[in-house]
């Protein structure tokens, strides 16, 4: 179906590579996910495959007769028209897919800034399928989609008859769906049979064998050197005139030619050193730990949040009514519900950004908020990350670096950055605000698993409120404390 050979990608050349010597192959029919830590190079190589991009050095090679279609990861095209507008495709082809992905079929004529960011996303998966592709390339798919979207995706790649490599951080959807698992790491792309369980068995077992193999050979190294020592030193005492009446010059050649046998011992151990050392096995590979912590300042109100009586509509559509909502301190509350059910727009209410219809949002008078965007575009994409993150540059540096952001990648300009570097941007910016109450719309999406999981820790240790939206049931029942359920 496709095969890559010898792939390199160089943005920058002060920089280097983002990922060299990529060979892979996609056979009909597959189920493989493309995993990796964030800014590693998964939307430059599916951009790469989908021939979006060209490679700094190797070549894709394409089956005859094989169609490509490629979702990309920033699907909110700024479009002002219509789903049927934005692709070009029959309205009946437009519609069947429509119904494969749950969309209902009246949201192909709204405007495409109307629609939810969920909507926005089934609807451009929609469009892909709407032209009968052989093979979908999907960056991160899952973002945005509610949990029965989610699941209809999941039961739609696990059967569909198209070849499918997708990114994806999803802990469910990579258990539930793929045949085989890439990971493109620092130094290539390693293959993984089976699922995410599978994986992560494989990668426990290769690293616990690795590093039993580094350690017996550093102690056998260390050994043989003080065997080396242990014989040099003998070779020099050897040497030396015995004490006293014992030495006479008739002996001279016996002890020259001991001398000279043990010294000979001694470079052959020293050799046997040097074998050892050529034919060491690789260090373990270590990533930095991820450290995630948010300080905060103490919120002294027992109940920091009040909402009574909140209404919100869009014409004719009503998003809630005479809604009430009482939260405590270190509280931990989830806003769950369909696409479209009005959660990015509660949080707008919580925050300020958008007026109630009716009904008062009471804060109290210490609460201070940080916010964590869902389309990641709340910082000026000019900015290098340091300077975006806010704060003192160098403590903005080390936070960063704390969310594996280390040397030169904090002077890029956020814009230049990917979407899950963009999100530990935004995330840096609200570890700098030492706020006690953290909204965050959407927060797992984009995150490469280790920093999602340190981001998942550290929100358990945190001292204030927490409000979140999210899709992601493990996430949820994680850490929520409570849960809304808008719809």
């Amino acid at each position: 179906m496709l095969q890559a050979f010898n792939l390199s990608c160089t943005k920058d050349p002060r920089v280097g590579p983002l990922f060299n010597h990529v060979d892979m192959a996609l056979a009909e029919g597959e189920k493989v996910a493309l995993v990796g830590r964030n800014g590693v190079g998964k939307t430059s190589l599916l951009r790469i495959l989908a021939d979006i991009e060209p490679p700094t050095e190797g070549r894709v090679v394409l089956a005859r007769g094989a169609q490509v279609a490629y979702l990309p990861q920033d699907f909110d095209h700024g479009f002002a028209g219509t789903l049927l507008e934005l692709f070009d495709a029959p309205t009946y082809a437009l519609a069947r897919a429509a119904s494969r992905v749950g969309l209902d079929t009246e949201l192909l004529h709204a405007p495409y800034p109307q629609l939810s960011l969920g909507e926005k996303m089934r609807g451009t998966i929609a469009g892909l399928l709407a032209a009968e592709p052989t093979l979908l390339l999907l960056d991160e798919p899952t973002n945005h989609l509610d949990i029965e979207a989610k699941a209809w995706l999941v039961e739609f790649l696990r059967t569909c008859r198209e070849s499918v490599l997708l990114v994806c951080h999803d802990r469910a959807v990579l258990t539930q769906v793929p045949d085989r698992i890439l990971e493109l790491t620092p130094k290539g792309l390693v293959s993984y049979t089976g699922n995410y369980a599978a994986m992560l068995d494989e990668k426990r077992t290769a690293e616990t064998r690795q590093s039993r193999e580094w350690e017996e050979h550093r102690a056998e190294t260390r050994r043989l050197k003080n065997v080396a020592e242990t014989v040099r030193q003998r070779a020099v005492k050897t040497g030396k005139k015995p004490p006293g009446n014992e030495y006479s010059a008739s002996a001279k050649p016996f002890y020259e030619a001991k001398k000279a046998r043990v010294e000979k011992q001694a470079k052959a151990v020293l050799k046997r050193v040097q074998r050892e050392l050529s034919d060491a096995p690789e260090k373990p590979f270590e990533h930095d730990a991820l450290k995630v912590e948010f300080p905060t300042l103490p919120l002294r109100s027992a109940q920091p949040l009040v909402v009574r009586g909140v209404a919100k509509a869009f014409g004719d559509r009503a998003l809630f009514d005479g809604l009430d909502l009482t939260l405590e301190n270190r509280s931990r509350l989830a806003i769950t519900g369909p696409n479209g059910s009005g959660k990015t727009t509660l949080l707008k209410l919580l925050t300020g950004e958008m007026a109630a219809d009716q009904g008062e949002i009471m804060w109290s008078s210490d609460a201070k908020v940080a916010t964590l965007s869902q389309a990641r575009d709340a910082l000026d994409p000019t900015l290098p990350a340091s300077d975006a993150a806010g704060g003192e540059p160098q403590l903005a540096r080390t936070v960063l670096a704390c969310l594996g952001m280390r040397g030169e990648i904090g002077s890029r300009p956020v814009g230049n950055l990917s979407v899950g570097e963009r999100t530990k941007v935004e995330i840096a910016s609200m570890i700098l605000r030492s706020a006690n109450v953290l909204i965050l719309d959407e927060p797992t999406n984009h995150l490469d698993i280790p920093s999602l999981e340190a981001l998942e820790a550290a929100l358990a240790r945190f001292e204030g409120v927490v409000i979140f939206v999210s899709h992601d049931a493990e996430f949820v029942s994680r850490l929520a404390t409570e849960v809304l359920a808008l719809g």
